[in-house]
């Protein structure tokens, strides 16, 4: 899977216009081949700032898209102020995709600086932590992925049912042992944010 990533800070008073706009883009994306989803995700910290993710199965797919009429109106007819994008790594490639059994709109983002030599480490460790989730319950997926343009960088988004739930992962005797057992130094955070999917376009 390909991920296009944006952080924007949406104007004052523009919450519903930028929605509004963003979702048309992503009905515009939706029919064409290679699409799988689209999320806006409102920063619970921050009502201002919001997480823009598009998935498509391959990059090639959204190279094609961006070829057409469609792919290349949106971007010359924005509103001025209407958002503003903030700096962060924008191209991924899913490395591990862990399903679960429930639904929800709880994300957790979390960026990661690896350290050389130890990718296999790193799945390893997402992996048995996975694991847990799918052990404590309220987990829709678990995916992580490798930025295209920055060779050492992850991005982990897990998918929820609610903080509450995700609670009872973190306090789990379960995690402890993987986190007292697994490999050390893999990989240092960069910080983990929580955010709620508040609109989906999917195929």
């Amino acid at each position: 899977m390909y991920l296009l990533q944006e952080i924007l800070h949406f104007g004052t008073g523009r919450n519903s216009e930028a929605i509004k706009r963003l979702n048309w883009i992503h009905s515009v994306m939706q029919p064409n081949p290679g699409f799988v989803a689209a999320q806006i995700c409102s920063y619970l910290g921050n009502s201002s700032r919001h997480l823009i993710l598009r998935m498509w199965e391959d990059k090639e797919s959204f190279t094609v898209f961006r070829a057409t009429d469609g792919g290349q109106s949106y971007s010359k007819n924005r509103p001025e102020g209407i958002y503003e994008g903030q700096t962060v790594g924008r191209e991924w490639e899913d490395i591990i995709d862990t399903p679960g059994t429930e639904k929800g709109n709880f994300l957790i983002r979390g960026v990661f600086d690896i350290a050389e030599g130890r990718w296999d480490d790193y799945t390893a460790l997402r992996k048995s932590q996975d694991e847990v989730h799918q052990k404590t319950g309220g987990l829709q997926y678990s995916r992580n992925f490798k930025q295209l343009d920055e060779e050492n960088q992850a991005l982990m988004l897990i998918r929820k049912t609610s903080r509450e739930d995700h609670l009872k992962y973190m306090e789990s005797h379960l995690l402890a042992d993987v986190r007292s057992n697994g490999p050390t130094g893999t990989f240092t955070a960069k910080g983990n944010e929580y955010y709620e999917i508040i609109d989906e376009t999917t195929k």
